[in-house]
């Protein structure tokens, strides 16, 4: 096609494979994907596009819309044959719009046209899962990797093309529209066969967490100088994975900023999302781009700061009954998701009382304890609350798999009570294991972030495209760390770290551990006892160290004094058993136990109990001291 620069895919690469099948197979079929881009733009996008835009443009809207005759294009495909579950198939298109589309639109009184629409992106395809039956096929998600490119002209409007921020205010209603529909970790879903668990297709566990620390930057090209000021450049970072921005503070004046900031992002497919880092100038007008990060190392660069322990998603697919926000008017909800101060919500279902939402969201969560999910349903018209429901996160960590899956609650409204089904799970974030053939050398690590890595805006350090491939999801970089120690990921497997089961001492006791080792021991008598909260149990010297370096906790148990016991002979095996609350305020339990042998079904004494609150110590370390055992609690 003219207007695209570049080569298409199937020349560069060669797993590319070059589809002229297709192409005309979506020519054929154009004119119906006209007629259905009509209904999905009235239903679905314009709803939206008006609650987004800025009060002086509500009235903003779409008065014709006409596809044309020349269809998008596919430049390429690629199937993915390596590496790939056998429940599914995935494949990568190259996707590419410079046609002929025309559409009329009116603002503010002007009518005009919006044409020369110019769409380009990776679009990736994942069908699953596959049956042993006809179709084949259970469903199909769609998604872009990336933001895709787009771009438009306005015309016909005389005056209203300068009204002040209405180009800059529809390029960024649609920018966002395209985000929260079609870019990942947001996909559009069609399912084929009937009796498929639907959150299989809608709801796909990502890949992992990118912990990303942005540091300082050095050299940066001064675009403040001028004959009326002399200044330098105000830098800020923006940070882009998916649909998901991240934006540092500015730093005025200055040309070498330091950051230090922190950020986390969802990596829902590792082997194909890219991480764009992008430097800008702030300024009253448009801000002025100093350059972009051209060229990545193997390896994420260290994020050593733990932002957050686990990762929380919610999957709302319907509410039923909804009642009405005034009499005879129907209501066109939505359903708002907040956890602590943070509030997502659905797209607007327009005049429906039996809404199907089918979105997901997700949420970085600190400690469990104390925070609930609160779900409330409200009308778009009148801004009413529908119903409400709070559930406690505690609760997910009850459930077999942390996860409730498609289960029923109610919203409430006084006496009215709606059905919604919600899927939600909580995921620990927890350090993986590299691959064996990954090198990391302090050499290499040590160019991360430099001058060197920055793309001038105007080209003249290297031609790349700014794009930087994530490898592996959340992948960090210790310099001092051993080799199997470089790697934070999303742990969906082994997820009973996120309980507080206790693990043994390395000096243990294992070898009579198990009941039938107590079968070979000789039994001892307890004492019968009242257990008083007050009572002195003893004590225990400990230090606590905290390593920011490689992110590790060291508790080291010193010694005991003045153990209460229950044996009648006033004797006692002790030992310890330490647990990490890993969810509930990172909170560290000490139990000091007695493995004497009272009997093979005699659980073992507590002698004493130590609670401590990592948030409530200085830097999370504590000296070495003595400190007073209390009764086990229940």
């Amino acid at each position: 096609m003219a207007q695209l620069q570049d080569l298409p895919a199937w020349v560069q690469f060669p797993d590319t494979e070059r589809v002229e099948w297709m192409n005309k197979v979506i020519h054929q079929l154009w004119p119906y994907v006209g007629e259905y881009t009509k209904t999905f733009m009235n239903d679905f996008i314009i709803p939206q596009v008006k609650a987004q835009m800025p009060g002086m443009f509500k009235n903003f809207k779409f008065t014709k819309m006409d596809m044309g005759d020349i269809p998008c294009r596919v430049g390429g495909i690629k199937v993915y044959t390596t590496n790939v579950g056998r429940d599914r198939i995935i494949v990568d298109m190259d996707v590419a719009y410079a046609g002929d589309a025309d559409f009329t639109v009116s603002c503010c009184g002007f009518t005009g046209g919006m044409n020369n629409i110019q769409f380009s992106g990776k679009l990736r395809a994942i069908l699953k899962p596959l049956l042993p039956y006809p179709p084949m096929v259970g469903g199909v998600s769609a998604t872009f990797l990336e933001m895709p490119k787009m771009d438009f002209n306005l015309t016909g409007m005389g005056e209203m093309v300068e009204l002040p921020g209405l180009i800059d205010a529809i390029r960024s209603v649609i920018n966002s529209q395209i985000a929260a529909l079609c870019v990942l970790p947001n996909e559009v879903v069609v399912p084929l066969a009937p009796d498929v668990d639907v959150t299989k297709l809608y709801f796909p566990e990502p890949d992992g967490v990118v912990r990303l620390k942005v540091i300082e930057a050095k050299n940066l090209e001064n675009r403040d100088i001028s004959f009326i000021k002399k200044g330098k450049s105000d830098p800020y970072a923006e940070i882009q994975v998916g649909s998901q921005f991240f934006k540092t503070r500015t730093i005025d004046d200055d040309l070498n900023p330091i950051w230090n900031e922190y950020f986390e992002a969802v990596v829902d497919q590792a082997d194909g999302q890219k991480l764009r880092i992008e430097l800008f100038d702030e300024d009253q007008g448009k801000d002025e781009e100093l350059g972009r990060l051209s060229e990545w190392e193997a390896e994420w660069g260290q994020a050593d700061k733990p932002i957050h322990s686990a990762l929380l998603m919610v999957y709302i697919d319907s509410v039923a009954d909804l009642p009405y926000p005034k009499s005879k008017l129907e209501p066109s909800p939505f359903v708002e998701v907040s956890l602590g101060k943070e509030t997502q919500r659905t797209p607007v279902k327009v005049k429906t009382v039996n809404p199907l939402f089918q979105s997901k969201f997700m949420f970085f969560v600190r400690h469990l304890e104390g925070q609930e999910l609160k779900f409330e349903a409200v009308d778009d018209g009148t801004r009413r609350s529908l119903g409400s429901l709070n559930i406690p996160l505690t609760t997910l960590l009850k459930e077999p798999k942390l996860e409730q899956n498609q289960q029923m609650h109610m919203l409430t409204l006084g006496v009215h009570q709606s059905p919604i089904v919600i899927t939600t799970r909580i995921r620990a974030l927890i350090q993986g294991k590299p691959k064996k053939n990954d090198q990391l050398g302090h050499d290499v690590l040590g160019e991360y972030g430099n001058a060197f890595h920055i793309e001038r805006a105007n080209g003249k350090n290297g031609t790349a495209n700014g794009d930087a491939v994530a490898v592996e999801p959340a992948k960090t970089v210790n310099l001092d760390a051993a080799e199997d120690d470089v790697e934070i990921k999303l742990n969906v497997d082994n997820y009973q770290i996120l309980r507080s089961d206790s693990n043994s001492s390395l000096n243990s006791h294992g070898r009579s551990n198990s009941r039938l080792g107590r079968l070979f021991r000789s039994k001892h008598e307890m004492k019968k006892r009242e257990t008083r909260a007050d009572e002195n149990r003893g004590e225990i010297e400990i230090r606590i160290d905290f390593d920011e370096l490689v992110n590790q906790l060291k508790i080291a148990v010193i010694r005991c004094r003045d153990l209460m016991t229950f044996d009648k002979k006033d004797q006692c095996n002790p030992y310890v058993s330490v647990s990490f609350s890993y969810l509930l305020n990172h909170k560290v339990v000490i139990n000091v136990k007695d493995d004497t042998n009272y009997g093979t079904f005699v659980a073992k004494p507590v002698l004493g109990c130590l609670e401590i609150r990592l948030d409530s110590l200085l830097n999370r370390q504590l000296s070495q001291r003595w400190i007073p055992l209390s009764v086990e609690r229940k």
